[in-house]
């Protein structure tokens, strides 16, 4: 049986098309797929999020694996307003940490499995003057 080079270049290059896709596929769940700031019991003129003041930030990934978290504000990263930084996954798939913003401003919460070249899921928020009461933040613009 002939087969033109053609066709024959067409059916290895879809072989090895799938064949990528199949072993990719599974990387693509282990990545973060959501972040959650809760606003806990933040309020005032500027929103829910207030400089000085801590708030939950919880990371769905896979279960028992550790995720790094990040702050960009202004354009500039930092995992110093995080404690702890890279918490491990419970059995749901949540990690959880507290976030204290420093920062007026627009910013990117960033997270992704604890894995290098992993790519990160991120999350906007904007932050006012915060003046935490104890249990409660008042925010001013």
């Amino acid at each position: 049986m002939f087969v033109p080079k053609k066709a024959a270049a067409a059916v290895t290059t879809l072989g090895a098309l799938t064949a990528a896709i199949a072993l990719a596929a599974p990387t693509a769940t282990a990545a973060v797929t959501r972040i959650d700031v809760a606003p806990g019991l933040s309020f005032g003129s500027s929103g829910s999020y207030g400089t000085g003041c801590s708030y939950t930030v919880t990371a769905t990934a896979r279960p028992g694996v550790a995720v790094v978290f990040l702050d960009e504000v202004d354009g500039n990263r930092t995992d110093t307003t995080f404690k702890p930084v890279g918490p491990v996954t419970d059995a749901s798939g949540k990690a959880s940490t507290t976030w204290t913003p420093a920062k007026k401003g627009e910013h990117k919460i960033w997270a992704a499995e604890y894995v290098q070249g992993e790519t990160y899921f991120l999350t906007s928020v904007t932050v006012g003057t915060g003046i935490s009461t104890g249990p409660a933040c008042v925010v001013l613009p």
